[in-house]
């Protein structure tokens, strides 16, 4: 993807609880929690592309932080037996997947006056 786009980024978020849980909390003191500090990093109307082998909704709430467009990938159906490949392409969160999601992101999210009409 760093090919396509020169400006991507990668952030491995290792407990989804405890970020909600410091935004929250932050949010509740008037502070800047974790999250903002690190999304508000982001230029203004970047797109975010969540994904993880658990629910789509788990990191969703990323996109009200600093208001950003978002596509969470995810697990919504539970009980499948295979490989993780097999797994991950069946629940949609394989590397075909998350590019395909990161081109409709990137293309959601280009102003409407740079995007070409054809």
């Amino acid at each position: 993807m760093t090919e396509d786009i020169p400006t991507d980024g990668l952030l491995a978020i290792t407990s989804p609880d405890r970020l909600h849980r410091d935004w929250r909390a932050a949010r509740a003191r008037g502070e800047i929690g974790v999250a903002e500090s690190l999304l508000g990093q982001l230029r203004p109307g970047a797109a975010l592309v969540t994904v993880g082998d658990f629910h789509p909704a788990t990191l969703s709430w990323l996109g009200a932080v600093t208001g950003n467009m978002i596509v969470p990938l995810g697990v919504d159906r539970f009980g499948q037996s295979g490989d993780i490949p097999d797994l991950y392409r069946a629940h949609g969160i394989d590397a075909d997947a998350i590019l395909d999601a990161a081109a409709r992101a990137c293309l959601t999210a280009l102003p409407r006056t740079s995007r070409r009409s054809g």
